[in-house]
């Protein structure tokens, strides 16, 4: 599996293969482990280990190592594939179209006509090949129209939300 991590505007590929560890191509031996129910963990790189805490954030984790926080934004090939499908929205003037980047079914409503949104705030969730997929805003803006609900199914670019 390919991950897309970006830490401080550098974006790094990070390959998950049958235990093995690339980064940007590099082979790298790492193991990380956590202590559960904390935010504790433990990164064994080579021949270095360190303790850190990593915690979920909205946009990914937020890492604190040797006393600096990072945070992480991480994507995987699948939501990045998806998100690129995705960028298809429609835009005109102050007007964006929220569409299906494939078809399934809306698993959930996160929001509500009239309701301010920031870009990167969930909109909908929608289940595609067994997967639940959270179509966020690419904008701020006040979602004006919601053409779905739970349950609906959909078609590949069926126009979902619209904000301005």
């Amino acid at each position: 599996m390919k991950y897309f991590v970006t830490v401080e505007g550098q974006e790094q590929l990070i390959e998950l293969e049958d235990g093995l560890l690339r980064v940007n191509g590099d082979e790298i031996r790492a193991e990380l482990s956590s202590l559960p129910g904390t935010d504790r963990r433990h990164l064994r790189v080579e021949d270095r280990s360190v303790g850190l805490f990593g915690r979920r954030v909205a946009e990914g984790w937020m890492i604190e190592l040797e006393g600096r926080a990072f945070e992480l934004r991480v994507e995987d090939e699948r939501a990045r594939h998806i998100r690129e499908l995705a960028g298809s929205t429609a835009q005109t003037q102050s007007r964006i179209e929220i569409r299906a980047p494939m078809p399934g079914l809306i698993v959930k409503v996160e929001t509500e006509v009239g309701r301010e949104v920031q870009s990167g705030d969930g909109l909908v969730v929608m289940e595609a090949m067994k997967m639940e997929n959270e179509l966020s805003a690419e904008a701020s803006g006040t979602v004006r129209e919601i053409h779905v609900e739970p349950g609906m199914t959909v078609d590949r670019n069926d126009l979902l939300a619209v904000i301005e």
